[in-house]
Parts: structure tokens; C-alpha cells; sequence
């Protein structure tokens, strides 16, 4: 059963509550355990369900039934409600994985992988050869034919691309001017910022892997902090890591090739 007519199952069953049934706890176990499976135990709605009253906040002998009734109904329909809005929540979570199914159903994905770099001649190589190695083609800006054209607009001719890889080595040392020297950081050249900054905005962050030089006290770009950067190291993680990425953007990956 999916987890959409479990929710509408349990809606239903909310629905037929009544007052002296009994069955109040057992939904709210059933929901809980529902919420907790669907969407996480962090979830905001763990903490929704746990809000609802059924009973008044005080109980005195002798209170009117018609109180308690009240409140029971109170209740029952903030569950309700609650309950619908997961349903809403998932309908429209099920709806934006479909439509990016099909897009990447429908998108004829270019073999073309754009690779910035900076100066480090052994990782601009490295994972170029292994973008070869998975049947794709690595496009280095330098190594196309100019046929007369400024930088720029080479540039733009080349990156109509699906997915970029974007190395950071330590090229620079730079500080701020109201800085010492001896706080000085290594950075990425700032052609390859840059370039990052525009696959980021052509293509989105999620076709966009950044591999970063294993150095000490490196730099990394400011407005791109909070994004998981993947280390450049010997250990040749980062292989993993691009094969990852471009099998969950659509690329065909075979896996036999990462062993190899």
C-alpha cells in the first residue's frame, strides 16, 4: 500500500471518530507512527500531532459532557486538518519527483562535460581522463580551436553543457588589504570562481560538482558556503563522487568502469 492511501486510510478512520469509541489513542499511535516512517522523526508534524487537545485543559467533577464532547471535536478536527496537510505535502512531493523523472526522461543529456580548472596540471588531467573513462567527453576550454573569437565568446559557445566539474587548487595566496601577510589563504584563480559562479547560475548547483585541492588553510568561495565540497586526495574518492552526481542528474554511469 502507498504511503499516499495510507494517509487518506487514516483521514477516513479520523473522520469516524467519535467520543466514547475508544479509539482516539490508537490513531494517534497509528498517525505518529505514520509520520515518523513517512517523513522522518524530525519532522515539524511530530511535534503538530503532539499539540492537539482533546480534552480541556482543566477537568472539574461534574463538568458538563457537552464540554468534553466540544473539546473531543475540537480536537478531532485539528487532527484532521493536520492529517490533510501531510496528504498535501506528499501529493505535491509525488509530483515534483515525477516531473523530474521526465525531465530527465525527456532531456537528451550531452556527452560534453565542462571542466574548469586552475594551474594544477595533474588534477586538471586526472579527472579528465576519468570523464573519458565513463564515455563522456571533458571539454577544456584552452585545448578547442579559437577560430578568430575573444575568450568570452568561446566560452559561452562551449558551455552549452548539462553538467560542469569545477576544480579549485591553491593557485593564490591572497589577504585582505586591512590584513597581515602572514593571514594570507590559498585560493582558486579567479577565472575559475568566475566560471564557477556561472554554471551555478545557467545550469543550477545540481548539475555542478566542486572538487577542491587537499591543501591547508584553502579558501573557498564565500557565497558558496553550506555546499559540500569534495576533496581532491589520493584516496580518489572524488571519482565516486562525479560518477554519483552525474548518475543522479541522468547520465548512464556504468559502474564496472569505476573499478578499472
Amino acid at each position: 500500500m502507498d504511503k499516499i492511501r495510507l494517509i487518506e486510510d487514516l483521514i477516513s478512520e479520523a473522520q469516524n471518530l467519535n467520543y466514547d469509541d475508544g479509539n482516539l489513542d490508537r490513531i494517534l499511535k497509528r498517525a505518529d507512527m505514520l509520520i515518523k516512517k513517512i517523513f522522518g522523526s524530525n519532522t515539524e508534524y511530530t511535534v503538530m500531532i503532539k499539540k492537539i487537545d482533546f480534552v480541556p485543559s482543566m477537568i472539574w467533577g461534574g463538568m458538563d459532557r457537552n464540554i468534553l464532547i466540544k473539546r473531543f471535536q475540537s480536537g478531532k478536527s485539528e487532527l484532521i486538518n493536520l492529517l490533510n496537510v501531510m496528504l498535501e505535502d506528499l501529493q505535491l512531493s509525488n509530483v515534483f519527483q515525477d516531473r523530474r523523472k521526465v525531465g530527465i526522461n525527456n532531456l537528451k543529456l550531452s556527452k560534453n562535460i565542462f571542466l574548469v580548472h586552475g594551474h594544477n596540471e595533474e588534477m586538471k588531467q586526472s579527472c579528465a581522463r576519468f570523464i573519458e573513462k565513463l564515455g563522456l567527453n571533458p571539454i577544456i576550454l584552452h585545448e578547442q580551436p579559437n577560430r578568430g573569437r575573444t575568450i568570452i565568446e568561446k566560452f559561452t559557445e562551449y558551455s552549452d553543457v548539462n553538467f560542469a566539474v569545477i576544480l579549485l587548487s591553491a593557485d593564490d595566496i591572497a589577504f585582505s588589504k586591512n590584513d597581515k601577510v602572514e593571514n594570507a589563504m590559498l585560493r582558486a584563480r579567479q577565472n575559475v570562481i568566475l566560471e564557477l559562479g556561472f554554471f551555478l547560475g545557467k545550469i543550477g548547483r545540481e548539475n555542478v560538482i566542486v572538487l577542491h585541492e587537499n591543501a591547508k588553510n584553502f579558501e573557498f568561495p564565500s557565497d558558496y558556503q553550506g555546499v559540500l565540497f569534495t576533496p581532491y586526495d589520493t584516496s580518489e574518492n572524488w571519482k565516486l563522487a562525479i560518477a554519483r552526481e552525474l548518475k543522479e542528474v541522468g547520465y548512464n554511469i556504468d559502474s564496472n568502469k569505476l573499478l578499472n
